[in-house]
């Protein structure tokens, strides 16, 4: 059986980071082939003095934000059971290499070895990430026809000289190159003058039927609208809390910013990815910020109102990826960029589910074009 390396973000406390993991790893092994995920998570871990300076630094921050900063320190111990409910779910379902790498030079000292090596999906290639994107561009495989991308995230809509550069650099050496958003992908076709295939999310790939294999049910009284958030704009809470009076539907949140933290009026869910994806599927609204929040929602067909985390001037915004998928499947309606609360809550997902079967068949004939072609 050939074997295949897979190189993304995968070991985080963060659901669709872990989920989209899964999914690559476990449709990568269903074509017959033995999927590992090369076990990288880079150390940016501050040494003591450099993280006094900056606390220092930040000081004034935290005085001036020290309802935030308390909400922070009170959930604490409810974070740390998340964790290990993440953890739980990392060791039960995903598959790992047994040597675990913490920067780009043990990878290049010590490269794991496979007959083919596959980077993605997630915000791998995103240039402002923390560490940047190097180690995810594959320079420690030495041979170009054994590197290959599925879906890889560039998030922005932009890119420097230098960052330019640095992926002209390396995925001129890919034999096999697409990307997760439409942005990104002329992006890269422009840079390097090849063909980019636009590609959905790894998570799409599989059916709420197989994803119904790794959840677990919550109980929860329904209907409910399921809030997920991972940034900080109040104004996205207000809509919640009017769309609930609306309704008359209680408020379940899955609490990652500050704001939830000290809510008392939304009933937390502290619980890790097999509960989530329940949660969702279950919910009668799901209101979120997240890429992924809103990729579950269209491939359960659950209603859903998807907002910005950032405005698209900030930099490193990475909202380009977000209007791709709601593009993609003709769902640009369901993002809220003003305060009204629309009177139809439903959604048709009838063409979104042909848009969905069809991307499905294009993205499985790549993989498999790909994986037969690198493995060689």
């Amino acid at each position: 059986m050939k074997s295949v390396g897979i190189i993304t973000y995968h070991h985080y406390c963060n659901y669709g980071t872990m989920l989209q993991a899964y999914a690559l790893e476990h449709s990568i092994s269903s074509m017959g082939y033995h999927a590992e995920l090369i076990d990288f998570v880079q150390d940016n871990t501050l040494s003591r003095s450099e993280l006094l300076k900056l606390r220092l630094r930040r000081l004034p921050v935290y005085l001036s934000q020290h309802k935030k900063y308390a909400a922070i320190a009170a959930a604490r111990e409810k974070n740390a059971e998340r964790a290990r409910q993440f953890e739980d779910f990392y060791r039960k379902h995903l598959v790992a290499g047994k040597k675990h790498y913490a920067s780009l030079q043990q990878l290049i000292e010590d490269p794991p070895v496979y007959d083919g090596y596959v980077v993605g999906s997630d915000q791998t290639w995103n240039p402002c990430t923390s560490g940047g994107p190097e180690s995810y561009l594959l320079p420690f495989v030495s041979e170009d026809k054994k590197k290959g991308s599925y879906a890889p995230s560039i998030s922005v809509s932009a890119l420097t000289g230098a960052q330019e550069e640095l992926l002209k650099k390396h995925l001129s050496r890919f034999r096999f190159l697409s990307c997760r958003e439409q942005q990104g992908t002329e992006l890269l076709r422009k840079l390097l003058d090849r063909d980019v295939a636009c590609l959905i999310d790894p998570t799409l790939l599989l059916s709420a039927s197989e994803w119904a294999r790794v959840s677990t049910p919550v109980h929860a009284d329904a209907p409910y609208i399921l809030s997920y958030f991972l940034g900080d704009v109040a104004e996205q809470r207000d809509f919640v809390n009017r769309l609930a009076a609306k309704t008359g539907y209680p408020v379940l949140s899955l609490p990652f910013s500050y704001r939830e933290l000290s809510s008392t009026v939304w009933k937390q869910q502290w619980c890790g990815p097999d509960k989530f994806l329940s949660l969702l599927q279950n919910a009668a609204i799901v209101c979120t910020d997240s890429f992924h929040g809103t990729a579950f929602s269209i491939n359960f067909n659950v209603p859903f109102f998807a907002f910005c985390k950032t405005r698209d001037t900030e930099k490193g915004s990475e909202n380009s990826r977000l209007y791709s998928a709601l593009e993609m499947f003709a769902l640009s309606g369901r993002l809220v960029s003003g305060s009204a609360i629309p009177e139809k809550l439903e959604v048709d997902f009838s063409h979104a589910n042909e848009v969905l079967a069809q991307k499905r068949r294009e993205a499985n004939a790549y993989l498999e074009e790909m994986l037969k072609t690198i493995t060689e």
